[in-house]
């Protein structure tokens, strides 16, 4: 029997975005670097100043709770999985793989997960992370899922 994880890695590994998923990756990428930037002066910049760039970019670019919804999964995708790929200089495929893995997590845990207290941007935004940046550092299939299992 196979993993969540090993099918979410299967799909990642195998990922081979459109022309229209590139333009909504950089749609995404123009979203979260504005709305991390409208942040920069707020107090969340200097209480995460000891943090490694991609937890700060996240943590920035989501205090003014403008970043983009998935609203099937109820998960801010990109405020995760962007800076993810940036702190590794991933592409616009490592992007979208790892926001495929935050959306389908997401939907899979559903509203009940948020309604009981839960926020897939968190829960589903650490495999979400792995993955995005496992893609961009060019990681087989096998250690995708690793890296989600950690």
């Amino acid at each position: 029997m196979t993993t969540t994880a090993e099918q979410l890695a299967a799909w990642a590994s195998g990922y081979r975005p459109t022309a229209t998923d590139r333009d909504l990756a950089r749609r995404a990428l123009h979203d979260t670097v504005a709305v991390t930037l409208a942040a920069v002066d707020s107090r969340m910049t200097d209480l995460t100043s000891d943090l490694p760039a991609a937890a700060r970019w996240a943590a920035v670019g989501h205090v003014l709770d403008f970043d983009d919804l998935h609203l099937a999964s109820t998960a801010h995708i990109s405020v995760v999985s962007v800076p993810a790929t940036l702190a590794v200089g991933g592409d616009e495929r490592a992007y979208l793989a790892g926001a495929g893995v935050m959306a389908r997590l997401g939907t899979a845990l559903g509203w009940q997960h948020y309604a009981a207290g839960w926020h897939v941007t968190c829960t589903a935004g650490a495999p979400a992370a792995a993955v995005a940046a496992g893609v961009a550092l060019g990681l087989s299939e096998e250690r995708l899922a690793h890296a989600m299992a950690l």
